[in-house]
């Protein structure tokens, strides 16, 4: 029996490929998403309100297996494995896997390069930390949150003292209130996705993606993920600092989607998540370029171990490339219609689009990395060409010609 604790978000994606391959479930809910809860129509549930109970019916389903199956269920499901006597990560480490702060002080501990941070919770401390900060811009963040929610590039002084007063106090996108915010010095180069499967302790890379960040009024925005097929020595330096990471971090079993900077000094770590990537898992894109997709990957590892063990002695040769393309308007306004599509299914090696936003409605928040907006999936076998027609579709977004907004009503 496997127990998937908050299967939101990209976690109904790992929930499904563990019903595929026929794995009895349980799905685990804190009380916080009892919404999610009852619209589950998942056999098996179970909703959290206290440690005791949640192991005691684990225990009578005969549960063998937990895993977070979303950001949400980090902390819990390590928790619950930990009292179950099943495969987790190590405990002393587990705050510092979900708030930045304490994550780069263990790295920290570890003897792993990290960036110049501070979590600060006033604008005392706030001044103290601009006094020393080494230059302009810097970034103001959540400590605990996701999808670049919250998140600033900042200029100069006052611009990062409006963000912080924007920030603090407020509740995050993982229902968390900001009592502090992690100020970070801003990290110059090519950012990477990294994502992986543990197994004991060793990890195996599944996916490497580069990313393009565009800053729109102050936010890093992401427009595309574009998968690698072979490494280069400063690529093959990212997987290696990202597994140092992981190790820095405790984490030994399952998912994990880590975000890394490869500045002029070397690999700096932006974040870990010890979970499966989101926020659009769409499976048959990942299975075109890969033969896999990660959450298929994590099934793999908990029902077939054999079978994934072996993959850590074929090292890592996609057959192709894929690209993930968070689509967005070019400014605010309701879609009137997406006049782009006819164009985008016609491109080089389009594969598929997901969570296309609702015509006549406003479209949802154009900074968040949430998919939101909307997201493409491209395959090809040739990189370069992928490149080509990914600036082609951001032209096209850019100069309004993929979504046409206009006021809210009837189209």
């Amino acid at each position: 029996m496997i127990a998937l604790v908050d299967p939101v978000s990209t976690g109904v994606e790992l929930a499904r490929a563990f019903r595929e391959e026929g794995a009895d479930c349980v799905h685990v809910y804190a009380a916080e998403r009892k919404a999610a809860y009852d619209a589950d129509p998942a056999p098996r549930r179970v909703l959290h309100h206290d440690l005791d109970g949640t192991e005691r019916r684990l225990r009578e389903l005969g549960v063998g297996t937990i895993m977070a199956a979303s950001e949400f269920g980090v902390t819990l499901a390590d928790e619950l494995a930990e009292r179950l006597g099943l495969p987790h990560h190590d405990p002393a480490l587990r705050a510092a896997r979900r708030d930045k702060d304490l994550m780069m002080r263990a790295l920290q501990a570890a003897g792993v390069p990290r960036p110049d941070s501070e979590s600060v919770s006033t604008a005392t401390a706030l001044a103290a930390f601009l006094d020393r900060a080494p230059a302009y811009p810097i970034v103001v963040k959540p400590r605990n949150s996701a999808g670049t929610d919250g998140c600033t590039v900042c200029p100069d002084r006052t611009a990062a003292e409006t963000a912080f007063a924007r920030v603090i106090g407020e509740r995050n996108l993982i229902g968390e209130v900001n009592e502090s915010v992690l100020v970070q010095e801003f990290l110059a180069g090519d950012q990477y996705v990294v994502n992986t499967v543990s197994m004991a302790g060793r990890h195996l890379l599944t996916e490497i993606y580069g990313e393009r960040i565009d800053r729109v009024d102050g936010v890093p925005v992401l427009r595309h993920m574009l998968s690698l097929r072979t490494l280069s020595p400063g690529e093959q330096e990212v997987v290696n600092y990202t597994f140092a990471c992981l190790d820095a971090l405790g984490i030994k079993e399952g998912a994990a989607h880590t975000e890394v900077m490869l500045t002029p000094a070397g690999p700096r770590l932006v974040e870990v998540n010890s979970r499966v990537m989101g926020p659009c898992l769409d499976p048959d894109p990942y299975h075109a370029a890969f033969g896999y997709s990660h959450q298929h990957l994590v099934a793999e590892r908990f029902l077939r171990p054999a079978e994934f063990e072996r993959r850590f002695a074929l090292g890592y040769r996609p057959a192709a490339a894929v690209a993930k393309v968070y689509l967005r308007p070019a400014g605010e306004g309701a879609l009137r219609s997406v006049d782009g599509l006819r164009l985008l299914r016609r491109m080089p090696g389009f594969h598929s689009v997901a969570r296309l936003p609702q015509t006549g409605l406003p479209v949802p928040d154009r900074y968040l990395t949430t998919g939101a907006s909307g997201i493409a999936f491209l395959v090809h076998e040739d990189t370069a060409l992928l490149e080509h027609v990914l600036e082609s579709l951001h032209e096209l977004e850019d100069a309004g010609e993929f979504y046409r907004l206009g006021e809210p009503g009837p189209s």
